[in-house]
């Protein structure tokens, strides 16, 4: 009897390993801060792991669960105040972030950022829990992203955030759906709204329309696809608040790729509810915690009406390659750079640089309004 149990669990075991799927990193990463209005300079470490699990149920119904642990240490945790708690807070509807532990200069948390049960039925798919809702098209700023919108400027977060909802994709078509997606965040505020994709013209269109944290009916469309060898795409978003002006947000954009593996970008970003005058970026910075953190607003994408991006990049050798990518602002004299290289050192093992860095040039003096650089060690397992 004891060895039928003991085959049975054998067996069971085998097969619950079949069913689950298992991946993830682990990351090392001193990074520099400097910013100009309060005249800081600090320094940090961030030890970042991920991981990602996955489950069959059965061949209708998939389960996920992913974890993002990172132990920060440093100046940062030492000299601001408030900064495991902002570290610790958590914006979907159920509170599943946690720091383990808070020290003086050290915080140790662990946040579920995906967590979610899919059902298939046909042609409908059904996604219930936190998730991504991803229906920006253009690759810096995305005014289409009305659930979860994030920072260009945070590279160390490539998941980017979910958000707590359920979400019904219907397939239409061989290259059309229909989506349907309600979020609700800690605030208790809803957001709902539905988008139609489909391919039209060699073109990939899309159309949503719903209401934003219960204060603005919000609608847009998308597109993607090319003009001759050239990726085009681009988004706008309308809001129409219960209290205030209507809201233009929107952004455009195109990328190629040279016979030497080149890659040129070009993007352009309006916001009609941020100033065009020449604002100061210092304080800008100042007042948006978000900036070098990835959840963010699509009211906030920017500091400027106006917001213009390029950037190159290049394999310089199959194991070593490089990226530089700056914004203009006009009419303010204020602009940003961010040079990246990385360099594969195994299949799964890469050694990155990066930086960040703003200049103000509001005031006539052309001064450096924040600085942020890191050196980043990464294995994937």
């Amino acid at each position: 009897m004891k060895q039928l149990i003991s085959i049975a669990l054998l067996l069971t075991s085998i097969q619950l390993s079949a069913q689950i799927k298992a991946d993830g990193y682990i990351g090392v990463m001193p990074v520099g801060y400097y910013l100009d209005l309060q005249d800081l300079k600090m320094w940090e470490n961030v030890v970042h792991n991920r991981l990602n699990f996955s489950y069959d149920f059965s061949p209708s119904v998939l389960g996920v669960i992913q974890f993002r642990n990172r132990y920060i240490s440093g100046e940062t945790v030492r000299d601001i105040v408030g900064y495991s708690g902002l570290i610790e807070k958590d914006d979907g509807f159920l509170d599943m972030s946690f720091n383990l532990t808070s020290g003086s200069s050290s915080v140790m948390n662990v946040a579920v950022d995906r967590l979610w049960l899919d059902f298939y039925i046909g042609k409908l798919q059904v996604r219930a829990g936190r998730q991504r809702i991803n229906w920006g098209q253009a690759m810096v700023w995305n005014p289409n992203d009305i659930f979860n919108a994030y920072s260009y400027f945070d590279f160390d977060y490539p998941e980017r955030p979910g958000i707590d909802g359920i979400r019904l994709q219907f397939f239409t078509g061989v290259a059309s759906q229909l989506d349907g997606v309600v979020k609700i965040d800690h605030e208790r505020q809803k957001t709902w709204a539905a988008r139609y994709r489909f391919n039209a013209g060699s073109y990939d269109w899309q159309f949503i329309g719903g209401r934003l944290n219960d204060r603005e009916w919000v609608t847009g469309m998308g597109w993607s696809g090319q003009i001759g060898d050239a990726a085009f795409y681009g988004e706008n978003t309308l809001l129409f608040p219960d209290d205030g002006e209507q809201t233009l947000i929107a952004a455009m954009g195109f990328n190629y790729t040279f016979k030497n593996s080149l890659l040129i970008q070009a993007e352009a970003l309006y916001s009609s509810n941020l100033s065009g005058k020449a604002e100061s970026l210092t304080e800008f910075i100042g007042r948006q915690a978000s900036l070098f953190s990835s959840q963010s607003s699509i009211r906030q994408l920017s500091f400027a009406k106006y917001s213009l991006f390029a950037s190159v990049e290049y394999p310089f050798t199959p194991l070593l390659s490089g990226s530089f990518a700056a914004m203009a602002f006009p009419p303010t004299r204020a602009f940003y750079v961010g040079p990246s290289f990385e360099y594969s050192i195994k299949s799964n093992v890469y050694l990155s640089t990066f930086i960040n860095m703003f200049v103000d040039g509001s005031d006539k003096i052309t001064d450096i309004a924040a600085f942020q650089g890191a050196v980043r060690l990464k294995w994937f397992f």
